[in-house]
């Protein structure tokens, strides 16, 4: 069980992100190379986590 807790408690913020991120519409037609997107996405959870 505690292992399972620890678990769960280090997910949880992870899958709170990506959901901010399907959040944010610009993402899924975004027609730039990978490397700048990660960039973009790395950016936009950065502005998040301030919130």
């Amino acid at each position: 069980k505690s292992v399972n807790r620890a678990h769960a408690r280090l997910r949880s913020p992870v899958e709170r992100a990506f959901a901010r991120l399907k959040a944010w519409r610009i993402f899924r037609k975004a027609r730039v190379s990978p490397n700048r997107l990660t960039s973009m996405i790395q950016a936009v959870l950065t502005l998040e986590q301030q919130r």
